[in-house]
């Protein structure tokens, strides 16, 4: 009697042959494609740290980064403090005498001088002896080239007077004196504005006579930027309405 013929099993493995020559070619594959590139060490050092950090949240740790100021922002500052220096030389009897002050905000440069430096109380012509300091800082901010604010400011005690029947008046007319002996000295107009706060921007207590007196102020601003060329024309709001 014949012997049966032994029956073949299937073998269930034979996937892992050709899956593993498939890694063995996708390995190859990218091993061509990384040495036929040029590998920047840093990028590469970032990303595969990102890459680590997604996968594993719980080994991510604070790493310093060193911000390095790009060139720009260099050559701002140290313009920004040379015209700071310039303006200091040239009100030093300002600020010898305490009544000038210079820092910087949101806005720009802020040059706040006290209101007895410049203007007898009550008027808004500028005193023959402070004229050759604002000439003089007319001449540093020609060479800058930013807008300038001249803002007036005053205390709380009411003024009535034909001229300035109210400190809106007198803030408004002390702005204006500045402004008009900045054009005088060459500055163009197109540069500047005239403000007046009247008593709405105090800095101290008008409860005190130190505090009138730190709010009675003229800040001239040198402005942070300058707007491009023709956006001081008027624009009309409304042009973009259509009026059936």
């Amino acid at each position: 009697m014949p012997k049966k013929k032994q029956e073949e099993h299937d073998n269930h493995d034979r996937w892992l042959i050709s899956y593993a020559d498939f890694i063995t070619l996708l390995f190859a594959f990218f091993v061509v494609m990384y040495s036929s590139s040029s590998v920047n060490e840093g990028k590469f050092r970032a990303v595969s740290d990102s890459a680590q950090a997604a996968f594993n949240p719980s080994n991510m740790t604070a790493k310093h980064i060193e911000v390095v100021p790009s060139l720009s922002s260099v050559i701002r500052t140290t313009s920004r403090v040379e015209n700071i220096t310039a303006i200091k030389n040239v009100m030093k009897n300002f600020e010898q005498d305490k009544k000038l002050e210079i820092f910087q905000n949101g806005k720009g440069i802020v040059i706040r001088i006290k209101d007895t430096a410049l203007f007898d109380s009550g008027n808004a012509e500028i005193k023959s002896q402070a004229e050759e300091a604002i000439d003089h800082l007319a001449g540093v901010l020609t060479s800058i080239r930013r807008d300038i604010q001249v803002e007036g400011h005053t205390d709380n005690i009411p003024i009535s007077s034909p001229l300035y029947p109210s400190n809106w008046e007198l803030s408004s007319s002390r702005a204006t004196s500045i402004v008009r002996r900045f054009v005088n000295m060459g500055l163009e107009p197109s540069r500047l504005t005239a403000i007046g706060y009247g008593e709405y921007r105090p800095i101290a207590d008008n409860e005190t006579a130190e505090g009138r007196g730190q709010n009675r102020r003229v800040d001239i601003v040198v402005l942070n930027e300058r707007p491009p060329t023709g956006e001081h024309q008027f624009t009309n709001p409304f042009a973009d309405l259509i009026i059936n």
